[in-house]
């Protein structure tokens, strides 16, 4: 059984875990305000390098509308595998049908998706905490106008071939 590797943190004097100095807060609190378990946030760094990316890519409607499908969801007031469903038929998550439907409503005794644990937990592929969060969609646009396809820029950009100021 390994040991855990201890370290002394500069401002506060105490002893604190390997994980912890190097991403600057526990396993435990990150797991605790993603609502997965520590095992999960160590598995994304073995998968990713780092515990603040969810995914490996971000999905269709991260990259056409910044939003997650839930996100999305809520604002058109559908359930999201029938936002998902537009996105890929049609197209976009805003064309709807001529058909009558039931558009937010709720069917009597059916359960509600919004209060189900998987509604409820943080869905976009990066954490805030991440240091790509606020230039990823930027990074991403720069590549289309340059020519490239969606996903030849995504597949760009979460490679090695990124330049260094793009990729920390």
């Amino acid at each position: 059984m390994a040991t855990k590797k201890w370290h002394t943190c500069p401002e506060t004097g105490r002893k604190v875990t390997q994980f912890e100095h190097k991403w600057g807060i526990t396993a435990k609190e990150l797991a605790k305000q993603e609502m997965v378990t520590p095992d999960a946030i160590h598995m994304r760094v073995l998968n990713y390098g780092t515990p603040f990316q969810r995914k490996p890519k971000p999905g269709y409607s991260e990259l056409m509308y910044n939003k997650t499908l839930v996100q999305l969801a809520q604002e058109i007031g559908a359930h999201p595998t029938a936002i998902d469903q537009r996105i890929r038929l049609r197209g976009s998550a805003y064309l709807d049908s001529a058909y009558q439907h039931m558009l937010g409503r709720k069917l009597p005794g059916c359960v509600d998706w919004e209060k189900q644990k998987k509604a409820l937990k943080p869905q976009g592929w990066l954490h805030q905490d991440h240091p790509w969060y606020t230039m990823w969609r930027i990074v991403l646009v720069k590549y289309l106008l340059d020519g490239m396809t969606i996903l030849e820029g995504t597949e760009k950009m979460l490679s090695q071939e990124a330049p260094e100021y793009e990729r920390p």
